[in-house]
């Protein structure tokens, strides 16, 4: 069935008025997640250096984004965060470091886990990268190490690496990132604590040289 003319032109402004609108959207919803996710990284660092009055600042700056947070989030995914950043504030209260390092860094996941990916200009999987390098100082951080998770992490950060390495043209970052990875493997294989801190470490600083890779790029 042909749809009348004088239908067919208006439907067709109202969708070529809602495309954009949807796209800068899911932007602006991007850009919201990822500046979210900054201080549950400051947590995890504050929390396992012990330093609560600094995770107290950071848990103040995170409750005061978690309106315009949950506006970002995919409903099915809102009843999550409230439930996790509750759990963290229970944590913070009764000043259990690690269980404060834990909670945020899986918060951290969540927010990056609903990034749209087709909006973004540094690749997810770079994100995912820097998620890999806190998660596995939480991991290294435990009484006793769990090398199961350990090891399922490393692998996480290695496929998103393969995900990611043929959009790095830059050879010098590519083979850093690239060693840096199997150090992760070797670290995780032999339960090597120190080699895998280290190695984490490296992770994140060469996120952040990933990072102004891709925000350089045209």
């Amino acid at each position: 069935m042909q749809l009348p003319r004088y239908l067919f032109l208006p439907l067709v402004f109202l969708v070529a008025c809602l495309l954009p609108a949807s796209a800068r959207d899911a932007a602006k919803a991007n850009e919201t997640l990822l500046s979210a996710t900054s201080p549950f990284e400051d947590m995890v660092e504050f929390a396992l250096a012990k330093n609560f009055a600094s995770v107290e600042k950071s848990l103040a700056k995170a409750d005061g984004q978690a309106a315009a947070v949950k506006d970002a989030l995919p409903p099915a995914s809102v009843g999550a965060f409230d439930g996790q950043l509750q759990a963290l504030h229970k944590v913070v209260v009764a000043k259990d470091h690690y269980a404060v390092a834990v909670c945020a860094v899986e918060i951290f996941r969540l927010l990056l886990d609903n990034l749209d990916a087709t909006k973004l200009k540094v690749p997810k999987e770079v994100s995912l990268l820097d998620y890999a390098g806190f998660k596995l100082h939480v991991l290294a951080a435990a009484p006793k190490p769990d090398w199961d998770a350990i090891r399922k992490t490393v692998a996480e950060a290695a496929a998103w690496w393969k995900a990611a390495k043929s959009k790095v043209s830059e050879k010098g970052l590519r083979d850093a990132v690239e060693s840096t990875i199997r150090g992760l493997q070797q670290a995780a294989q032999t339960e090597n604590l120190p080699m895998l801190h280290f190695a984490a470490q490296i992770d994140l600083d060469l996120v952040d040289l990933l990072e102004g890779y891709f925000e350089k790029k045209p």
